[in-house]
């Protein structure tokens, strides 16, 4: 059973998502000086918005390729922000609406379906090759008020060496029924409790024995027991995969 229960590296993604889930935020309009925010400067284009794609440059120095109208950018479209980000795709009333990525900085993107300048649906790639598949929804963090599109509902995490966990996520993290799949053939089912994979559940190992009982990163941890490829029952204590 050791070689079956082999520790990887089980950071999750919250972190890493947190800090990229951020901000995809309107590009600045009219609205914005309605809405008390900074003072609206229009941005300086070039080119017939009637008769094909412009380019505008916004203060601060981002820049924007693409359809236009309204004053803001409308229909197919590159905005690519002063930091390095950029977002190519559709937009809608001067936001990411419609099927698009977003690219940032450091090479993590997200590819999918836009709402309003959030991503609802798709794919978060992170800059260590793993990723997120799934639905997202908008999560306000209490301690900071920042609001980010976060994994939420039915989804799947795929780690950089090809674990894979499939289940429910909430606020970010898996929270709830989920299969934890590792490529040595190792299958951890339960409900799953945080990021770090803690759960009550059951794992089947390629050598026949299975285990009932606590998990922790995704490991036996805790109270549970092991059985035997003959029905031999073992409970007691575990620890990092090992009963003690």
């Amino acid at each position: 059973m050791t070689d079956s229960l082999k520790k990887i590296g089980m950071t999750m993604f919250v972190v890493c998502l947190m800090q990229i889930a951020s901000s995809i935020g309107p590009i600045l309009t009219a609205s914005a000086q309605e809405e008390g925010s900074e003072e609206y400067v229009p941005p300086s284009c070039i080119g017939d918005a009637s008769a094909g794609p412009v380019k505008c440059n916004y203060r601060g120095g981002d820049n924007y390729f693409g359809s236009f109208s309204n004053g803001v950018p409308n229909g197919r479209g590159i905005y690519v922000y002063a930091n390095g980000d950029r977002y190519e795709g559709l937009f809608s009333g001067g936001r990411p609406n419609g099927e698009g990525t977003f690219i940032f900085a450091d090479d993590a993107r997200y590819e999918g379906t836009f709402e309003n300048g959030n991503i609802v649906r798709g794919t978060a790639i992170f800059i260590d090759g793993s990723r997120y598949e799934g639905p997202f929804r908008l999560v306000r963090d209490v301690a900071t008020d920042v609001v980010s599109s976060q994994p939420a509902g039915q989804g799947q995490f795929v780690f950089t060496n090809g674990d894979r966990y499939v289940g429910e996520f909430f606020a970010g993290q898996p929270f709830g029924q989920g299969t934890l799949n590792r490529v040595d053939g190792t299958r951890c089912q339960g409900r799953f409790f945080n990021g770090n994979l803690d759960a009550n559940g059951s794992c089947t190992f390629p050598n026949g024995t299975r285990y009932e009982g606590e998990l922790r990163q995704g490991l036996p941890h805790g109270q549970g027991v092991l059985i035997d490829s003959a029905g031999r029952r073992f409970p007691g204590q575990f620890r990092e995969g090992k009963r003690i």
